[in-house]
C-alpha cells in the first residue's frame, strides 16, 4: 500500500512553500531605500493604439512620436499598435471589447446580464428620448461609467466608423480644439472642404491626412487591350474591354472601397440634378428637384456599379493587392487608396525607371476625404493619447506624412505618401522636401462637392446592398454580362439592349425601398432572420440575371 502523505503535513508543506515564494518576492522592497521610486527610472510611457494602417505607416509614426515626446517631455514612450486587420475588422473588434467590459460593469452593478441587455447595448446608437426606460437606462448607465476596450486611440478607418463611435458614446472629446485653437483656423485646417466636414465639431474625432481614391492602370496592359485612352472617369471602368480584368477591394470589408463607390453615386445624384434642372425651367421647386435627382442618381449609381463589379477579376480585403496587380500587369486597371498608388509608382521610378503604373483621381468624382483619430472612452492612458493626437496634426506629424526619405522631419525607413491635412506643409518653402508630385488638394481639387445629406440615410446600407445583389451573386452576374458583352460583339444589338434592360432593371432596390424595408432587413434584430431576407433577395437578383443571361443568347 502507497503512505500517502497526511491532508495535515501537506498543508504544512504547502505554507512552507507560499512563505519562501513571497519572502523571495519581498526582499527587494525590505532593503530598498525610501528615496526610490516603485517605477524605475528608465521606464516607458505606454500608449495603445488600434488601427487599419500598414506596417510602413506605424514603423514611420512610431520612431517620430518617440522622438517628438522625448523632446517634449524628457521620457521614452511605447507603443502597443492593435492592427486587427481592415476598417470594419476594427470596428467589429472594438464592439466586442466594449460589450464585454460594460458586461462585466453591468454584473459588477448587481445587475442580471441578459440577451436583451447585450442587444440594446449593440444599438446604443440608435437610443433617443422615444426609446424605453430600459434601453435609455443602458445607455445612461454606459455614459456614466469608465468603461472602455482595452485600447487609447482608433487611428485610420473611415469616417463613417468614427462618426458611428461617437454615436454609440465609444469616444470622447480629446479637448484639442479647446487647448489648440491656433490649428484650427482657415490657412491651417479648415473645419469644412469641398462639403467634407475635416473634424467632429464636438471633438470626437479629427481627420490627420486626407485620402482619395483614384483609379489605377498600366500603360502596357491597357495597350494590349487595344484601349488608346487610359479611364479618367467612374463610367470608362463599364467599358466591356475590361471584363475580368478589374482589380477592387471588396467594399464590405473596406470603409475606404466603399467609400469610394459613395463618391460614385453621388457623382451620377450630380449629374442628374444638372440635367433636371436644366430640363424643368420653372416647373418644379428646388427641393423636389433635388429629391428626383437623389433617387434617379442613385438607381444610375447602381447600374454603373453593378456593371463595373461585374467586370471585376476579384474581391480583395488586401487594399495593398489592387496596386501590386495593376502595377504588374495582371490586371490593366483597379481602383486604390491614394497614398498606396503614389508609393507604388514612386518606387517603380526608382527601382526600374519607368513610368507604366500611373493614377488618376476620377475626373468629378471625388474630393479629399479626412483620415480620422479619435480617442475611446475609459482610455487607460489619455494624456499620451492626447499627446499622440497633438503630433499628428503638428508640423513635424505633418511633414511625416510628405516629405522625400532622409530629409531633415521625413521619413526614416520609407515615404509614406500620403496627404497632409494641414496647409502649411504646402508653403513653397516645404516645395523642395515634398515629395514629386505633390499639389496642394485645397486648391486642385475639382468642382466634386460632397452632400453628406443626399447619402447619409444610406450610406451604412451601401455595403450590404453591393453585397446582397452584387457580391451575392457574382457568378450570376459575371455570366450574364458575358453573354451581354458577347451578344453586342456579334452584331446582335437587339438582344444585347433586351438583356441589359432586364440585367440591369434597379427597381426593386430604390432609394427609398433601401431607406425603408431594406435597411429595416439589415437592422433587425434577429440576425438570422435578416440573413434569410437578405439570401432571398440575392435569389432574386440570381435569376434576373439569369434571365439576362438567357435572352442575350437569344433566348425569347
Amino acid at each position: 500500500m502507497l503512505n500517502l502523505p497526511s491532508e495535515s503535513s501537506s498543508g504544512a508543506k504547502l505554507l512552507t512553500i507560499l512563505a519562501l515564494v513571497s519572502l523571495v518576492i519581498a526582499i527587494p522592497f525590505l532593503f530598498r531605500s525610501p528615496s526610490d521610486s516603485l517605477v524605475p527610472a528608465n521606464s516607458e510611457d505606454v500608449l495603445v493604439i488600434i488601427t487599419a494602417h500598414n506596417e510602413a505607416l506605424r514603423r514611420e509614426y512610431s520612431h517620430g512620436f518617440q522622438e517628438w515626446y522625448r523632446r517634449k517631455t524628457g521620457r521614452k514612450i511605447v507603443i502597443d499598435w492593435r492592427h486587427p486587420g481592415g476598417g470594419r475588422d476594427v470596428a467589429r473588434y472594438v464592439d466586442s471589447m466594449f460589450l464585454n467590459h460594460f458586461r462585466l460593469h453591468w454584473e459588477g452593478l448587481g445587475r442580471r446580464w441578459s440577451q436583451e441587455i447585450r442587444g440594446i447595448f449593440l444599438r446604443l446608437e440608435e437610443i433617443g428620448p422615444q426609446s424605453s426606460s430600459l434601453e435609455r437606462e443602458v445607455r445612461d448607465i454606459f455614459l456614466n461609467s469608465r468603461v472602455g476596450c482595452g485600447v487609447d486611440l482608433f487611428f485610420g478607418g473611415g469616417v463613417f466608423e468614427h462618426q458611428l463611435n461617437g454615436r454609440k458614446g465609444y469616444t470622447v472629446d480629446s479637448r484639442l480644439q479647446e487647448e489648440h485653437p491656433e490649428l484650427f483656423a482657415e490657412d491651417k485646417i479648415p473645419a469644412i472642404f469641398a462639403g467634407e466636414r475635416l473634424y467632429d465639431e464636438n471633438g470626437l474625432w479629427y481627420g490627420g491626412s486626407l485620402s482619395t481614391f483614384e483609379i489605377i492602370y498600366n500603360e502596357d496592359a491597357l495597350k494590349e487591350l487595344g484601349i488608346e485612352h487610359p479611364p479618367r472617369r467612374w463610367m470608362d471602368l463599364a467599358n466591356p474591354k475590361f471584363f475580368r480584368g478589374i482589380a477592387i477591394v471588396d467594399p464590405s470589408k473596406s470603409s475606404s472601397t466603399l467609400k469610394s463607390f459613395e463618391m460614385l453615386v453621388q457623382q451620377q445624384m450630380q449629374e442628374s440634378l444638372r440635367e433636371r434642372q436644366g430640363e424643368s425651367g420653372k416647373t418644379l421647386t428646388a427641393p423636389a428637384l433635388e429629391r428626383q435627382a437623389v433617387e434617379q442618381g442613385w438607381i444610375r449609381g447602381l447600374q454603373l456599379l453593378q456593371k463595373i463589379i461585374a467586370n471585376g477579376r476579384y474581391f480583395t480585403d488586401s487594399s495593398g493587392k489592387t496596386v501590386t496587380d495593376v502595377a504588374a500587369g495582371n490586371c490593366p486597371v483597379g481602383i486604390a487608396v491614394d497614398f498606396y498608388s503614389r508609393a507604388q509608382r514612386a518606387n517603380i521610378q526608382e527601382r526600374a525607371g519607368v513610368r507604366r503604373f500611373a493614377s488618376v483621381l476620377p475626373r468629378g468624382g471625388g474630393a479629399p476625404s479626412p483620415d480620422p483619430i479619435s480617442l475611446f472612452r475609459g482610455a487607460r492612458h489619455p494624456a499620451h493619447a492626447r499627446a499622440f493626437m497633438e503630433y499628428i496634426l503638428s508640423l513635424s506629424g505633418q511633414k511625416l506624412l510628405a516629405f522625400k526619405l532622409g530629409v531633415s522631419g521625413g521619413p526614416v525607413w520609407a515615404p509614406l505618401c500620403r496627404t497632409p491635412i494641414l496647409k502649411t506643409v504646402y508653403g513653397d518653402e516645404y516645395r523642395p522636401l515634398r515629395l514629386e508630385g505633390y499639389e496642394n488638394p485645397y486648391e486642385s481639387a475639382d468642382a466634386f462637392v460632397y452632400h453628406p445629406e443626399w447619402t447619409k440615410p444610406v450610406h451604412n446600407l451601401l455595403g450590404a446592398v453591393i453585397k446582397t445583389i452584387f457580391l451575392d451573386t457574382a457568378d450570376e452576374l459575371s455570366a450574364a454580362w458575358e453573354q451581354i458583352i458577347r451578344a453586342q460583339g456579334e452584331g446582335r444589338a437587339q438582344d444585347a439592349a433586351a438583356a441589359l434592360g432586364i440585367f440591369s432593371d434597379m427597381r426593386p432596390m430604390a432609394y427609398s425601398t433601401v431607406c425603408g424595408s431594406f435597411a429595416e432587413i439589415v437592422h433587425h434584430r434577429d440576425p438570422l432572420f435578416a440573413s434569410r431576407r437578405q439570401m432571398d433577395l440575392s435569389n432574386r437578383f440570381r435569376r434576373q440575371y439569369q434571365r439576362a443571361a438567357s435572352r442575350a443568347r437569344g433566348e425569347k
